[in-house]
């Protein structure tokens, strides 16, 4: 299921960055990166105008889009990110997060989006054309612009939807956490 993470699920999005193949977070980052660095990331992620959406499969994230506002730099503009582990490759995972990512971008007002990948993430290029995104090769990077539009009645009602269901999704996920085994099994019949 793809769904927004909430700031409590920091740990999950740290997670799933700590898996992350050394080729994956070359790939996700444009450098090489350690673990301290990674946790350090994901201890900032859900600040002031981040926002996560993750790949969650039986409670572990592998996938996630992360959008972050540059307001500070450019008005309603955001920079957008996307890491999806070695093994959840090629399941259509990317593009499901790209979409609910411009939705939400389009919803805050950020009007134009941008992404960097390098040169040779070929699977991202294609990503983002997909998108509409145009795209600037360097040497080190490609860089991608997506306009995105404005908000619309159907995209804001498309997002409150994604995260009822994804809160409630987590809520369900807690709350099976807190009951004993035995009270689950007789009310779920198992």
């Amino acid at each position: 299921m793809v769904r927004r993470l909430w700031p409590t699920e920091r740990d999950l999005f740290r997670e799933h960055l700590l898996r992350l193949d050394p080729v994956t977070r070359h790939q996700r980052f444009g450098t090489v990166v350690n673990d301290a660095f990674l946790e350090n990331y994901a201890a900032t992620t859900f600040g002031v105008g981040g926002l996560v959406y993750a790949y969650v499969e039986d409670g572990v994230v592998r996938g996630a889009a992360e959008l972050r506002g540059l307001d500070d730099i450019l008005v309603e503009t955001g920079e957008a990110a996307f890491s999806v582990e070695q093994g959840w490759r090629r399941r259509g995972i990317g593009g499901d997060l790209f979409g609910r990512l411009v939705t939400a971008a389009r919803n805050r007002g950020i009007r134009t989006l941008y992404m960097t990948c390098l040169p040779e993430n070929a699977a991202m290029r294609r990503l983002a054309a997909k998108f509409e995104a145009v795209l600037v090769g360097g040497h080190a990077d490609v860089e991608g612009v997506i306009a995105t539009g404005g908000p619309t009645p159907f995209t804001i009602l498309d997002e409150a939807l994604d995260n009822a269901r994804g809160f409630a999704t987590l809520a369900l996920s807690i709350q099976r956490s807190l009951w004993p085994t035995s009270l689950l099994a007789r009310a779920f019949g198992a």
